[in-house]
């Protein structure tokens, strides 16, 4: 009965994370306070990890949900396709999404490459080599992406005024396939207003700091996407510390977040303890409610 009892939990467990958990997406919104000179809010999507591929049909109906929010801008930190086939899908997802200062992305590992059985076997976090792994046409993709009007930033700079208060956007290409140039990426840069930098992995995040930038913004890690119950994330694909491998962390005057991101790749489908995620953000610059330090109000789901 004990053997019997044990097998019914596992099957369970097995169906849930299959079945459930991965197509059990939520909206996360979040109140941050930094420092800086004082603006309006600024209202923010952030979205990760689509891994779009051919008849991943539910994240483009989720994403269609989000179509009317009212945001200033709409960052995507990468792993927009899983493969090729995706490209299509993943441009007809994006294509009713608006925000009146402009949508930016970087590119993950999975927009260069196809992963495959083979290529899951290496040291976990450790950045990664394209030889012998099957590229993806990231070029068709951005060019995709752009044709939207999407601004796909590769270890470049944007700058947008809003109300007269000039915000830039620092983008840094994928780190887990050595695309990532981050002296590049703020070289001359002069700080004038709110800086907020998109990467695909967190795991550089030690090298952003002291550069003016208010908050990253990162995905990759799916938070785990496998979490044990008092323990966290087994496997987070980054040599980032475990704790930033989720949520909101603060480092030298840097918040950084790291979203669970709204899919998965087939060949690691299951979720347990990690629901997959988009996220609002109201950043507030220059009132901060912690006497002029950064820091953050709890999310609301």
């Amino acid at each position: 009965m004990l053997m019997e009892t044990a097998a019914a939990a596992v099957a369970g467990l097995t169906a849930y994370s299959w079945l459930i958990e991965p197509r059990w997406c939520r909206i996360r919104r979040h109140t941050i306070h930094l420092p800086g000179c004082p603006m309006r809010p600024l209202r923010i999507l952030h979205l990760s990890d689509f891994h779009f591929y051919r008849g991943s049909q539910y994240r483009k109906r989720f994403l269609a949900r989000l179509a009317g929010e009212p945001v200033d801008l709409i960052f995507i930190t990468g792993d927009l396709i899983d493969n090729d086939g995706g490209i299509d899908l993943c441009l007809e997802a994006l294509r009713p999404l608006r925000a009146p200062h402009g949508i930016y992305a970087t590119l993950g590992n999975h927009d260069y490459m196809h992963v495959k059985w083979r290529n899951l076997i290496h040291r976990t976090g450790a950045v990664i080599d394209e030889k012998g792994r099957t590229p993806n046409d990231v070029e068709r993709l951005v060019r995709g992406l752009r044709d939207l009007g999407i601004v796909v930033l590769r270890n470049q700079r944007a700058e947008v005024t809003i109300e007269g208060v000039p915000v830039t956007i620092a983008g840094v290409d994928d780190p887990y396939t050595r695309h990532d140039d981050i002296e590049a990426t703020f070289q001359g840069f002069v700080k004038q207003g709110p800086c907020l930098a998109l990467i695909h992995s967190p795991c550089k995040y030690d090298k952003l700091t002291g550069r003016g930038v208010d908050m990253v913004f990162s995905g990759h890690t799916h938070g785990g996407q496998v979490c044990v119950p008092f323990f966290g994330p087994l496997i987070t694909r980054t040599h980032a510390p475990r704790k930033m491998a989720y949520g909101l962390n603060r480092l030298n005057g840097t918040v950084y977040y790291t979203t669970r991101g709204l899919g998965s790749s087939p060949l690691t489908y299951p979720r347990f303890n990690c629901r997959p995620e988009v996220n609002f953000f109201e950043l507030h610059f220059g009132n901060s409610r912690h006497g002029g330090e950064d820091g953050a109000i709890a999310p609301r789901d």
